[in-house]
């Protein structure tokens, strides 16, 4: 029985499954140590195997150099391509767990913090909240299904061992890192101002009643009305997500012309 073995198959599979590697490791749900590393991998490995064939089809003909500092230089790329995507998807909800660190503060949870065992650090309860509501949002609204055409669309824009810039992928994500706070408080910015106003109330009450004892009053009263903003706000916080992620397809894309492919 004789086996034919596609060499050129082979490399492009595995070059595409240490993109995928990295991206799987950082996806919502995945990104957390209850998940397996052979499950990231066979999941990134099942995305490979089926693109690969198609990707090799269209490649140049001896595009593919299987010299030893060449595969070096491509499982890098790989790695680096794969983390640059993974941190693109991950700009909303770094953005929505910034929300809940600041509405937290604002309410006075700040010292609130629960045992994550998921990530194994102190976590925010109302961030980590947020961060639940957003995943759930995003696969009931089928955001991941943008995941899966970024995985495409990256092997279009960068097949593998193609040359590639990742200057301008750098400048872009440089770029786009700073939204995270300009989004974090918008997204919490219901219960900042509000507080704002319960905080500049107290003021005027100390002022006018200096008898009371404002410590004793106002942290109560902070909490009761953050809690009950925090609920109210929930609608906004859903549409102002759900607007998130549908620019993410548009994240993902810009990200991929500006990596500049060079032939």
């Amino acid at each position: 029985m004789i086996f034919n073995m596609d060499i050129t198959l082979l490399a492009v599979t595995a070059a595409l499954t240490l993109r995928f590697s990295i991206l799987a490791a950082t996806m919502p749900l995945m990104d957390v140590k209850t998940v397996p590393p052979l499950w990231r991998m066979a999941l990134a490995f099942s995305f490979s195997a089926a693109l690969a064939p198609g990707i090799v089809s269209v490649l140049p003909e001896g595009a593919v150099d299987l010299s030893w500092q060449n595969l070096v230089f491509e499982a890098m790329s790989s790695l680096l391509i794969g983390a640059m995507l993974g941190f693109t998807i991950n700009l909303t909800f770094t953005a929505v767990k910034y929300a809940g660190s600041v509405a937290g503060m604002q309410i006075g949870f700040a010292i609130v913090n629960a045992f994550d065992p998921m990530t194994q650090s102190q976590v925010s309860v109302i961030s980590q909240l947020y961060y639940i509501m957003a995943v759930l949002l995003f696969f009931v609204t089928g955001a991941h299904q943008i995941l899966v055409g970024a995985m495409f669309q990256s092997c279009l824009a960068v097949p593998p061992f193609a040359g590639f810039d990742p200057s301008g992928g750098a400048w872009f994500l440089l770029k786009e890192f700073g939204t995270i706070f300009t989004l974090g408080l918008r997204i919490a910015g219901p219960i900042i101002i509000v507080l704002l106003l319960v905080s500049a109330s107290m003021g005027v009450i100390v002022k006018t009643v200096p008898q009371i004892n404002i410590l004793a009053v106002g942290f109560p009263i902070k909490i009761a009305v953050g809690l009950i903003t925090f609920g109210v706000s929930l609608v906004f916080f859903k549409d102002m997500v759900i607007g998130l992620m549908g620019g993410m397809q548009n994240q993902l894309s810009d990200l991929l012309t500006s990596f500049q492919v060079m032939y």
